[in-house]
């Protein structure tokens, strides 16, 4: 038994780790299209992409490690599957799947790992690359604006085109529109306003045209004209070293759900009860987060070892194909659940965990059926 427990794992390891590379790998290519973009077609220095970069690596890596599990233990049984080395341990009168459980230590050590880099790393590495998209939108405020494409703010309150935009933040012919009011101008140039996440568009040389009633507009012309945009959502809200709930640990999300019970204290009503519901639900949502997709790191082993003992053949393709779809199933799954708790509908509790629950539920079944319990 312990030789075939070494094989699993010794074959297990190199699996885990070929396909935690070629996720990463898979994972930067866009990212890497994105910064070199920032590069060339926005001319931001090299030195501040490259720490854009580098602290953009530890959530991919933090989202890389379940699937890798996931990838590993599939092509690992799912080649003994096809070599028909599981059909000879049942025929042994062995239990295949305490060779799954097996890999609970090397699974504990990983969730370890998970855990630390979301609790620890990953809150460091989310600060610092909102304090460089600060330096960023300071040093050139046109990068988050595409030229030629008509597009609408974050909250909705304007729409706005711009047909030409260069690296100094000047622009050429700009379309905007607001309620009932429509400007365009042929020049200006673009700033960022401080303290809030807003850039303000500086118009030359325009018009104004107001709709007054049906059918019937006024226009007034200006040499001057400026409009506020918000162009994202929290990159410089809050300053430079206030930090977002994505951007802190479980210590400091716990400290936060304090000081919003006891700014909250004493107030009543369905309003301020929904706002500290709200607020609760978002902090509680990233400690579910960071324990629940670390905690994923046993549930994908026992689904992958099942799923990998009934496949008559295996490759690293087959296993990244069956793992791309079952993780982005649950990914998805975690996004509405964290949609759902910060709008205040459900308890993270459940929706944050549900995925783990609806996978660990699966495996429960596949292996009751191999009992036997589900037969007539």
């Amino acid at each position: 038994m312990k030789i075939i427990d070494r094989t699993i794992i010794k074959e297990f390891i190199p699996s885990f780790f070929l396909a935690l590379f070629l996720i990463i790998f898979v994972l930067l290519v866009n990212r890497i299209f994105e910064l070199v973009n920032l590069i060339i077609g926005k001319g931001l220095p090299f030195l501040i992409v490259l720490k854009l970069f580098l602290f953009n690596l530890p959530f991919i890596i933090f989202l890389s490690i379940p699937m890798s599990v996931l990838v590993a233990t599939i092509m690992t049984f799912g080649r003994m599957s096809s070599d028909f080395e599981i059909i000879a341990l049942k025929s042994l009168g062995i239990n295949t799947y305490r060779f799954i459980f097996k890999l609970t230590f090397f699974s504990t050590i990983l969730f370890l790992i998970t855990f630390f880099i979301s609790d620890f790393v990953v809150p460091y590495s989310n600060h610092r690359v909102r304090q460089i998209f600060v330096q960023i939108l300071n040093l050139r405020p046109a990068v988050n604006v595409e030229k030629g494409v008509f597009k609408k703010s974050y909250d909705n309150d304007v729409y706005f085109y711009f047909e030409d935009i260069k690296n100094d933040n000047t622009f050429s012919n700009c379309h905007i529109i607001k309620d009932k009011t429509y400007i365009k101008a042929d020049s200006g140039y673009l700033k960022t306003v401080k303290g809030e996440n807003k850039i303000s568009v500086f118009m030359k040389n325009g018009e104004i045209f107001e709709i007054v009633s049906d059918g019937n507009y006024k226009k007034n012309y200006f040499s001057t004209f400026v409009q506020k945009i918000k162009i994202s959502g929290d990159i410089i809200e809050g300053g430079f070293d206030i930090r977002g709930d994505r951007e802190m640990s479980i210590r400091m999300l716990v400290e936060s759900i304090k000081n919003v019970n006891k700014s909250f204290n004493g107030k009543k009503g369905k309003e301020y009860a929904l706002r500290r519901k709200k607020s609760l639900y978002r902090y509680l949502t990233e400690i579910h987060k960071k324990i629940s997709i670390s905690f994923g790191v046993f549930a994908f082993v026992l689904l992958g070892g099942i799923i990998g003992i009934r496949l008559k053949k295996s490759s690293l393709a087959l296993g990244f194909g069956i793992s791309t779809a079952l993780f982005v199933f649950y990914y998805v799954l975690l996004v509405l659940g964290e949609q759902l708790s910060d709008n205040g509908i459900i308890n993270p509790a459940i929706t944050i965990w549900f995925p783990n629950v609806l996978t660990l539920f699966l495996c429960l079944y596949f292996i009751l059926k191999d009992m036997g319990i589900f037969r007539r």
